[in-house]
């Protein structure tokens, strides 16, 4: 069994006091069930979970949230790119940003079970899903995916906003965007990337937030900025169309 590291109860202390929902007892105990058994029943995700809850991750996240209430706005409804868990950035962004509906995008079907461990009590309100698909080769609007995004669309209204906390993980974003070019209410994109080249599965860094625009062929920037994680990663982020 892999233990945890201390990092991530740090992390997770600090994300429970960043959540604008007062003391949540049962969330809090639900995540300590969660960092009980999946070493247990997913001992080959155990390394990954403690990638997942460092300091560095909710720092990213709630830079997310920071700037998107800076800027005003007010998304309802949200896709996640490649959200891995979501531990953190689906509870900030309906409790704390009053978004009404999130789905997560991944491909990885593992995912889905242990992010519902995490968001548990936003999949039973239908307020959270988990879609399994490779966003960069199938489009949302796809025979395998188009009904669920017509069901979404009928009951949310379209998509608000795109978040991408893991464009250093896969191509380009013009390559989503020139995917998903029938997508109705021209919405907004979160995106986020590193220079840090150092690990094999960073196939695509970006110098800067330039860059990380430019892939993604932005005509309009709203917010364009870099921070150094508590890791000591340059983070960089754009949020533009």
């Amino acid at each position: 069994m892999v233990d945890i590291p201390a990092d991530s109860f740090v992390a997770t202390a600090l994300f429970f006091n960043k959540l604008s929902i007062g003391d949540d007892l049962k969330s809090a105990k639900r995540w300590k069930q969660t960092f009980v058994d999946i070493p247990k029943e997913y001992p080959h995700y155990a390394r990954a979970l403690a990638s997942a809850t460092t300091v560095a991750q909710l720092e990213s996240k709630l830079w997310i949230i920071q700037e998107l209430k800076a800027l005003n706005i007010k998304p309802k409804v949200v896709g996640i790119l490649a959200g891995w868990y979501s531990n953190f950035l689906t509870p900030l962004l309906l409790e704390n940003l009053g978004v009404d509906f999130i789905w997560n995008f991944e491909m990885d079907r593992d995912v889905k079970e242990l992010s519902y461990k995490f968001n548990k009590k936003y999949k039973d309100q239908n307020k959270y899903h988990v879609y399994i698909t490779d966003i960069m080769f199938d489009d949302l609007m796809d025979n395998s995916s188009k009904n669920h995004l017509a069901r979404c669309e009928e009951k949310r209204g379209p998509y608000d906003i795109f978040i991408n906390t893991s464009c250093e993980h896969m191509w380009p974003m013009n390559r989503f965007r020139d995917l998903n070019s029938e997508l109705s209410n021209d919405p907004l994109y979160v995106l986020q990337s590193t220079d840090d080249d150092q690990y094999e599965e960073h196939i695509n860094c970006v110098s800067g937030p330039e860059e990380l625009a430019k892939q993604a062929n932005f005509t309009e920037i709203l917010y364009s900025g870099t921070k150094m994680l508590d890791s000591g990663m340059n983070r960089f982020m754009v949020i533009g169309k």
